[in-house]
C-alpha cells in the first residue's frame, strides 16, 4: 500500500504543478473538440477518490459536497472556476491525501460496498480501489497534458 500512496502523492504533485503554472483563463479554457478543461480534470480526480473510498465505505466526504455535483462522473464544466475555488481544489489535493493516508492506516475503510466501474473493474476493497484510482488519475493526467498543449 505504501507504493500506491507514493504514486498517488506523485500524481497530485503533478496536478499541483499545472494549477500553479497555468493562468485561471488557461485552467478554465475548453478547447475545441474537448468537453472539459484542466481544472475540471484535476478536481474530478479528487472527487472520484472521495466517492470511491469514503462514500463507498459509508464515511464522510472530506471535500465540500457541492464539488460532487460539479466534478463527479457525468458532469462537465458549467461555468468558469474562480481563483479562490482553484486554490481550494489545489489545497484539497494534499489535505485529502494526508487524511486518506491516516485513514487507510487506521483501517477506516473496512465496510466496502462493491462497485463495478464503467470499465468493468470490480472495486471490492480499499486496495483494489486505490489501484483503480491510480489508473483513473493516469487517464485524467493524460487529458491535462493534452489540454495544456492547447490552452
Amino acid at each position: 500500500m505504501k507504493n500506491l500512496l507514493s504514486i498517488q502523492l506523485h500524481n497530485r504533485k503533478i496536478f499541483h504543478h499545472y494549477l500553479k503554472q497555468y493562468s485561471l483563463a488557461q485552467l478554465n479554457k475548453i478547447p475545441e473538440g474537448f468537453n472539459n478543461n484542466i481544472i475540471w480534470n484535476i478536481a474530478h480526480t479528487v472527487v472520484t477518490h472521495q466517492l470511491l473510498l469514503y462514500k463507498m465505505t459509508g464515511n464522510e466526504l472530506q471535500i465540500p459536497t457541492e464539488w460532487v455535483k460539479l466534478f463527479a462522473k457525468g458532469s462537465k464544466p458549467e461555468r468558469d472556476m474562480l481563483a479562490d475555488e482553484v486554490k481550494a481544489i489545489d489545497a484539497a489535493l494534499f489535505s485529502t491525501y494526508e487524511q486518506f493516508e491516516k485513514d487507510i492506516t487506521s483501517g477506516l475503510f473496512n465496510n466496502y460496498q462493491s462497485y463495478t466501474t464503467s470499465t468493468n473493474m470490480v472495486l471490492d476493497s480499499d486496495e483494489t480501489t486505490q489501484s483503480f484510482l491510480l489508473f483513473h488519475d493516469g487517464i485524467h493526467l493524460g487529458s491535462v497534458l493534452a489540454l495544456a498543449k492547447l490552452v
